[in-house]
């Protein structure tokens, strides 16, 4: 199953390149690498994502 990524919403082709975030967003490796700081959950930016959802 294709799942797309939440930050860039680019299709995520193969499950084995899905990376889940606690806070629940699936994002590709290089995603997840820049969603980090911003995360709604440890982010040290954590209000940029609290907008972006």
């Amino acid at each position: 199953m294709k799942s797309r990524c939440t930050l860039c919403r680019r299709v995520i082709p193969d499950q084995s390149l899905q990376r889940w975030c606690e806070c629940g967003w699936c994002m590709d490796s290089n995603c997840k690498r820049n969603h980090r700081s911003f995360c709604p959950v440890h982010g040290t930016e954590r209000w940029i994502g609290a907008v972006e959802l």
